[in-house]
């Protein structure tokens, strides 16, 4: 789209915006944006395409925000993917809770069901904080009693005394950042937005971009490890989430942020991600016929998943806290040949 990419070139002097970073090198990625802002530009008004283009991809002069930027990036591909495929009654940005003035992302109509989609992505921000010290790191699988202290000071005294021994310096001891907070309030803000249930074929889904292979893991422990928000016995108030029915987890985050450090492709593409689709077991009805018609809708792994048999003889609550990493690069990768987050080198 030339407007998309005229703006691109009156803010070129901002190299590191990644818009002007892809155009410039003529990356893939522009091309994606390109293709995505043409969605775009046909579902929303004059203003609202305005708005898009200023406070969302940020194509105006001041400085660059990456986290901002990315999630707005994931917002649009989430958009851009049902926008396309479903654009009669299409709409973004719609209240559909009469209760209050807030808004989900979109809304599109497929053979009688109606799905609200609201997108959530965190900055990460605290979690690479930690991430990117030199500290030995401990993270854990669901809440542990006393988050995991008692372990963790009985294998950082080893390590401590290993090192000793050796000569060699010691190294702080960090407790890695859990965003199962984050994920509860993600929860909450959509229940808000989605309002009381309407029937069976209206479906209210929440979209969280999230990272790699690894990251995607911790999330689904969120989840269902111990005291996991879909968990029998979830940290917090399991009624304060009940108007979600669905939770997608996408590593849209994953593939857009810092892409040319990366060899990665189709980041403007939701179809062609990483997808897992869990539904809440506290929601307030079955609605079965709505949810297998949007696991048909949105390309998706979950059950293959759940069918996979992590390798090795580990027991069995030990390769659950394992098991995307392992059907990404064994599954997918090794087995399949098909490279979702990075491509092969």
């Amino acid at each position: 789209m030339e407007e998309l990419s005229n703006r691109v070139d009156e803010i070129a002097s901002l190299t590191n915006h990644y818009l002007v970073r892809a155009k410039s090198t003529d990356h893939s990625y522009f091309t994606g944006f390109l293709q995505a802002g043409t969605v775009l530009k046909q579902a929303l008004t004059p203003k609202e395409f305005t708005f898009w283009c200023a406070e969302k991809m940020l194509l105006k002069p001041q400085p660059f925000n990456e986290k901002t930027f990315i999630q707005y990036a994931v917002e649009t591909t989430v958009v851009r993917y049902f926008g396309e495929r479903f654009p009669t009654g299409f709409r973004v940005e719609a209240k559909i809770n009469p209760a209050n003035d807030k808004d989900v992302d979109c809304v599109f109509m497929d053979e009688g069901f109606t799905f609200n989609v609201e997108v959530k992505c965190s900055d990460f921000k605290a979690k690479e904080k930690v991430d990117s010290q030199d500290a030995f790191k401990y993270e854990t699988a669901g809440r542990l009693p006393d988050r995991g202290q008692e372990a963790m000071a009985v294998v950082s005294a080893a390590l401590d005394e290993g090192l000793a021994k050796r000569g060699e310096a010691t190294k702080p001891h960090l407790t890695a950042k859990n965003m199962d907070n984050s994920l509860k309030d993600f929860l909450e803000s959509a229940h808000e937005k989605f309002g009381p249930p309407v029937d069976e074929q209206h479906l209210n889904v929440l979209v969280v971009g999230c990272g790699d292979a690894e990251d995607l893991q911790r999330w689904f422990n969120y989840l269902w490890e111990h005291k996991g928000l879909f968990t029998p016995t979830p940290f917090t108030d399991r009624s304060l989430y009940q108007n979600v029915d669905l939770v997608v987890l996408t590593n849209q985050y994953d593939k857009h942020s810092r892409f040319f450090e990366k060899d990665v492709s189709n980041s403007w593409s939701l179809g062609e991600g990483f997808n897992l689709i869990f539904g809440n077991p506290y929601r307030h009805s079955l609605k079965e016929a709505a949810i297998k018609h949007f696991m048909n809708v949105l390309p998706n792994f979950t059950t293959e998943l759940g069918a996979y048999q992590v390798p090795g003889g580990a027991p069995d609550y030990v390769k659950n806290i394992r098991r995307i990493p392992w059907f990404v690069h064994d599954h997918l990768e090794k087995q399949q040949g098909r490279y979702l987050f990075q491509n092969p080198s």
